[in-house]
């Protein structure tokens, strides 16, 4: 009796945890679109990677202090960038 109810509840978490990462790609998806359509329409503060004056003139000087990594956290603290978004942003910077 005990086991079966123990490989119920795992399966359930199984069936959870697959459902969550289903809507979790759904989500980023939708963000995606979101993005390109502020982009497209010229809105892009509208836009989850958009970067405020004051966070940008904050990572520019984290990255001429040479603390390139700091920067490139920050800008992922307060974007939806990923890592590989956030460090090409960084880069390109003054």
């Amino acid at each position: 009796m005990e086991y079966s109810a123990i490989a119920l509840v795992f399966v359930a978490g199984l069936l959870a945890y697959n459902e969550i990462s289903t809507l979790k790609k759904v989500i980023r998806n939708q963000e995606k679109r979101l993005n390109q359509l502020a982009k497209l329409t010229g809105h892009e503060d509208l836009s989850s990677y958009s970067v405020s004056d004051q966070l940008k003139e904050q990572v520019i000087q984290l990255k001429r202090e040479g603390k390139t990594i700091q920067a490139i956290k920050k800008i992922r603290e307060q974007t939806q960038m990923d890592l590989v978004e956030a460090k090409q942003y960084v880069d390109e910077l003054d």
